[in-house]
């Protein structure tokens, strides 16, 4: 079957859509049975249906995902409609079904007319999701200074071992490690020296990846706490094109009593003393930190602690900041899913992330936020 579509330019209003597998239902309202047929498993992109999505925009709702933006009174789907329907100068009416779409850069709208079994069909047969790109590359591991060396080593290690890894054993065991693509390269003969302890090294992958795993676990358990403020069936970017508003990064306030406030959102952030110490630590290091190294500021840790739990016992003080700056335990990365689990539990994690403390496998964790944003009531 042939489909006449028509190939326009941009239209601000639809320029969402762009770099999206997203396709948009613009005509008349559907019925509860035709709202269905646009989710059907047969149709392979995800369509959006202007009506569902601004029945979602509560107050709460809004609140959670576009702090400090207001609902403009003219935001209906009667006037999104009709700014669309303007672009086409005449060409649509209102009874048309259109289904809107971007291929590539290319604009593309098909008209169904007043048919909603060629909107259903158009969708199935014509709106093919883009194939993922894959890359793939091989890596092996080569390994100098190694001691008393019994017997050839394996032909290639595929796993990535992380810098911090890398650098923990450095320590300990004097090893050196450089990651490379294979050039048919030699291993070290039997006559270089060794002191090799895989132990340690696993230990220090397995810290280090648990940070990703604590921090993925706080995000699914604050989005099932608050799972109806959540956006449904469209990209927030929509939401913010009909708003013409950009949400702004809050002011972030440490009040004297430590207290976390997002000043322009109007939010209070709390979380216990332990995951509170580590996010003011964080705070005060633009630079960020690695994990490997936090030994290294167990006096400033411990300071922070001080201040901002004044009720726990010495010793137990001692053994919380004593396990939070061993890089074989797990409680620094379990406390920085406490602080982030915090912040998506007030924001939605897109202006979240700005917030908490994150970063890759092997480098230094940090806090992205423009510290010209963060106000000092207190002293730490």
């Amino acid at each position: 079957m042939m489909y006449n579509e028509i190939k326009s330019g941009d239209i601000p209003i639809l320029s969402f859509l762009k770099g999206t597998e997203y396709a948009m239902y613009v005509g008349p309202d559907l019925s509860l049975r035709q709202r269905e047929q646009l989710k059907s498993k047969d149709i392979p992109v995800p369509v959006i249906y202007l009506p569902e999505v601004l029945e979602q925009l509560s107050e709460s709702v809004l609140s959670y995902n576009f702090p400090g933006v207001v609902m403009p009174e003219s935001l209906s789907v009667e006037n999104i409609y009709a700014q669309i329907r303007a672009e086409f100068e005449g060409r649509v009416t209102a009874e048309s079904r259109l289904i809107v779409k971007y291929n590539g850069d290319v604009l593309v709208i098909y008209d169904a007319k007043d048919s909603f079994s060629l909107v259903i069909s158009y969708l199935i047969n014509m709106c093919k999701p883009a194939a993922p790109r894959t890359v793939k590359r091989s890596w092996k591991i080569s390994w100098k200074r190694l001691s008393d060396f019994s017997g050839s080593l394996y032909d290639a290690v595929a796993d990535d071992i992380e810098e911090e890894c890398s650098h923990k054993v450095e320590e300990e065991s004097d090893i050196r490690f450089r990651i490379s693509e294979p050039q048919g390269e030699s291993y070290p003969s039997r006559e270089e020296n060794i002191m090799f302890s895989t132990d340690a090294c696993v230990r220090e992958i397995s810290s280090e990846e648990s940070f990703d795993t604590e921090m993925l676990k706080a995000l699914k358990e604050a989005e099932e706490m608050i799972k109806g403020l959540l956006l449904k069936g469209c990209p927030t970017e929509l939401i913010l094109s009909w708003l013409n508003q950009n949400v702004k990064m809050s002011r972030l306030r440490i009040t004297r009593h430590y207290k976390i406030l997002l000043v322009d959102y109007d939010k209070e952030i709390k979380m216990g003393p332990l995951p509170k110490t580590v996010f003011l630590f964080f705070l005060r290091h633009p630079e960020g930190v690695m994990f490997s190294h936090l030994q290294d500021y167990k006096d400033e840790l411990r300071n922070i602690y001080g201040r901002v739990c004044t009720n726990d016992d010495p010793q137990k003080m001692e053994h919380s900041i004593s396990r939070l700056t061993d890089p074989f335990d797990n409680s620094i990365c379990e406390k920085c899913a406490a602080v982030k689990k915090a912040f998506v539990m007030n924001v939605s994690d897109t202006i979240a992330k700005n917030y908490y403390i994150n970063g890759s496998q092997g480098e230094r964790k940090g806090i992205s936020l423009d510290r010209n944003l963060v106000e000092w009531e207190c002293e730490l």
